[in-house]
């Protein structure tokens, strides 16, 4: 997977920092380098948390797993006293002073001498992760809308999502992911839209032409969560970047027909533009 504005860097760092202990800052993550990173898709499907984290959970593992095979090997103690000491690194039960940084660890594991007989050298761990089903996140919006009957212009007043992506790892950026989507969502339901006149030239060719509303547009979104954490990966991660595009479409186009029904009108193509909808409000009082 990759970053595309979605945070992936800070959620990954998060993982990491939690299992092995450090500081969050302490960790690197390196994306798209295909001198070191061998194989990939890039970001889609809104899988990159629950694949791609979890593939990151489950290697994290496997080096603390590792760590803590040489910190017995090193304190002459049993593997299951060991553990890892918040901000002190690897070591006894119950005496983090005696704790192995994890600097001295990566060391010994690069020195014959210090390391077990059947060690693999270096504290280093590599695996896929197939989830093998797909997870299917949930929710509700909820558009509020007013319609000028004399124009057709249309105001988003408000809109209401609640969405189950499983177990939150950041509120931050799984709230960012849903700002984004409603608005990404209304834009289709009321603004976007690709125009071609007879002979197929398109009509929409640049930014001055193709109407994406900007913030000034949209009103404040109310994004909230339930959590409902997947059996499918550790991390209990369920998908949240297309969320708020899938739900957030039809609750505005659906309330700007809800508002319309007063004269009959039952549909109204996307996008709901003021001369759509005007049109629409004046071929329904011709009919009527």
């Amino acid at each position: 997977t990759s970053p595309h504005g979605q945070g992936l860097e800070t959620a990954f760092k998060m993982i990491v920092a939690e299992l092995l202990g450090v500081p969050i800052d302490a960790v690197n993550v390196v994306q798209s380098d295909t001198a070191l990173v061998p194989r990939g898709m890039g970001t889609m499907g809104s899988r990159s948390l629950q694949i791609g984290g979890t593939a990151i959970y489950k290697t994290s593992e496997l080096v603390v797993d590792k760590a803590k095979r040489l910190a017995a090997h090193l304190l002459e103690a049993d593997v299951a006293d060991i553990v890892v000491h918040e901000g002190e690194g690897v070591g006894v039960v119950g005496v983090p002073t005696t704790a192995l940084s994890w600097a001295e660890l990566a060391m010994a594991a690069g020195d014959p001498a210090r390391r077990p007989a059947d060690f693999e050298e270096g504290l280093r761990a590599e695996l896929d992760f197939n989830q093998g089903e797909a997870t299917y996140p949930f929710g509700a919006h909820i558009a509020v809308v007013e319609v000028d009957t004399e124009t057709g212009r249309v105001e988003l007043l408000r809109h209401v999502a609640v969405d189950d992506c499983g177990r939150v790892i950041n509120p931050l950026l799984v709230a960012g992911q849903q700002h984004g989507g409603i608005a990404q969502g209304v834009a289709q339901a009321l603004y976007e839209g690709v125009l071609y006149d007879d002979d197929g030239n398109p009509q929409t060719a640049n930014l001055m032409d193709y109407a994406m509303p900007s913030a000034a547009e949209l009103p404040s979104f109310e994004a909230s969560n339930t959590e409902t954490p997947t059996p499918l990966n550790p991390l209990g991660a369920k998908g949240i970047g297309e969320a708020g595009t899938i739900g957030s479409t039809p609750a505005a186009q659906n309330a700007v027909v809800d508002a319309l029904s007063i004269f009959g009108i039952r549909h109204v193509d996307m996008p709901l533009t003021s001369e759509r909808v005007w049109q629409a409000i004046r071929a329904a009082a011709h009919t009527g």
